[in-house]
C-alpha cells in the first residue's frame, strides 16, 4: 500500500483484474489516491468498481479515490508522443504519415512500451497539491508478455544514444529498480499449473529484470471446512461406498470433490511458501462467476486483513 507503482502479472485466468480492483479499493479506503491502468484488457473493471459501463481509454473517476483507464496501444502512443513533441499539430504531421505508421507498427514491443510509459507517466503526474496519485496499479499482461514489457526500457537505453526517449526510459528504469517505490506482484491460484507459471515468472524476474518481486497473491483459495473436525469425520464414514440413497450419494460425491480441491490447494500453497519463497497473501474463493462491487469489497477486506497480520511483529 505504501508503494508508488505496483505491476500485476501472472497466468491468464487467475483473476488479476479482480485483485487490481481489490488493491485499489483497499488503498482508497486507507486514504490513498489510486489509478488502475489496464493494458488493453477485456472490460470487466468498471462493474467490479460499481460502474455501469466500460472504463475506456481516457482516465476517469470510477469510485471515491479511484481513477481508472483501459490503455490501448494507439491512444497510449498518441499521448506519449504529445508529451515528447508538445504540439498536436506536430504529432498529426508526423504520425498521420502512412510510411511512419507502417515503420512504427514494425518496431517490436513499441505497443507494450507505449502503455508501460503511459503508466509510468501517471506516477509523475501532478495536481493542485503535488503528485496526483499515491499509487498507480498496472493491471499488466500475462507472465511472458509482462517480462518482455519490463525489459523494453533497458533495451532502449542500451540501443539508443540519447534523446527524450532515452531520458524517459532511464527514469522508468530507476522507478522499476527502486524497491521502496515499485514491486512486481504475481497473482496466482492454488492450482498446479498457475503455481508452476508463478515460479517461472518469479525466476525470470529475478534473473532478467531489475525489479523487486513480491508478495505473491494467491487468489480464489477454497474453504477447508470439510477437511477438519466433525464434517471430515462424517465424510470419511460415508465416502467409502454407496449408501443406497442416490441423492445422498450425489451430495457425498460433491463434498468429496470439494475436500479434494481444498487439499490440493493446501499442498500448492505449501509448495509456494518454499518456492519461490516470497510472502503469500491468500484471498478467498467467492461463489460468483461475475464479480461486482460487493465481491470486490470482500476481497479488499481480506487483503487488508492479510496485510495487517503480516505487519504484526
Amino acid at each position: 500500500m505504501d508503494l508508488r507503482f505496483v505491476v500485476l502479472s501472472g497466468k491468464g485466468g487467475v483473476g488479476r483484474t479482480a485483485v487490481a480492483a481489490a488493491i485499489a479499493r483497499a488503498a482508497a479506503s486507507a486514504g490513498k489516491r489510486v489509478l488502475v491502468a489496464q493494458t488493453d484488457a477485456v472490460e470487466r473493471l468498471g462493474k467490479m468498481l460499481g460502474q455501469p459501463g466500460p472504463i475506456g481509454a481516457t482516465v476517469r473517476n470510477v469510485a471515491p479515490g479511484i481513477d481508472a483507464v483501459n490503455m490501448t496501444p494507439r491512444e497510449s502512443l498518441h499521448q506519449y508522443a504529445l508529451l515528447v513533441l508538445k504540439y498536436e499539430a506536430v504529432y498529426r504531421a508526423l504520425f498521420a504519415n502512412r510510411a511512419v505508421r507502417g515503420f512504427l507498427s514494425a518496431i517490436p514491443g513499441l505497443d507494450a512500451y507505449a502503455m508501460l510509459g503511459k503508466a509510468w507517466w501517471h506516477t509523475t503526474e501532478t495536481g493542485f497539491s503535488g503528485l496526483k496519485y499515491d499509487l498507480v496499479i498496472l493491471d499488466g499482461p500475462a507472465s511472458g508478455h509482462a517480462v518482455a514489457m519490463l525489459k523494453i526500457p533497458r533495451a532502449i537505453i542500451d540501443a539508443t544514444p540519447g534523446g527524450p526517449l532515452v531520458k524517459d526510459a532511464r527514469a522508468l528504469c530507476e522507478l522499476l529498480a527502486d524497491p521502496v517505490r515499485t514491486a512486481l506482484v504475481v497473482v496466482t491460484r492454488p492450482e498446479e499449473l498457475p503455481a508452476s507459471e508463478t515460479r517461472e515468472l518469479v525466476g525470470a524476474a529475478r534473473r532478467d529484470l531489475r525489479i523487486a518481486v513480491g508478495p505473491v497473491i494467491v487468489n480464489a483459495v477454497p474453504p477447508d471446512r470439510l477437511s477438519h473436525g466433525a464434517a471430515a469425520t462424517v465424510l470419511d464414514r460415508f465416502v467409502r461406498g454407496p449408501t443406497g440413497d442416490p441423492r445422498l450419494d450425489a451430495t457425498i460425491d460433491i463434498a468429496a470433490g470439494a475436500r479434494a480441491h481444498s487439499e490440493t490447494a493446501e499442498r500448492v500453497i505449501a509448495s509456494l511458501r518454499l518456492d519461490p519463497g516470497l510472502p503469500l497473501i491468500l484471498l478467498p474463493w467467492l461463489p460468483s462467476t461475475d464479480l461486482g462491487a460487493p465481491e470486490i469489497e470482500k476481497l479488499a477486506g481480506a487483503l487488508t486483513s492479510a496485510l495487517d497480520r503480516q505487519q504484526v511483529p
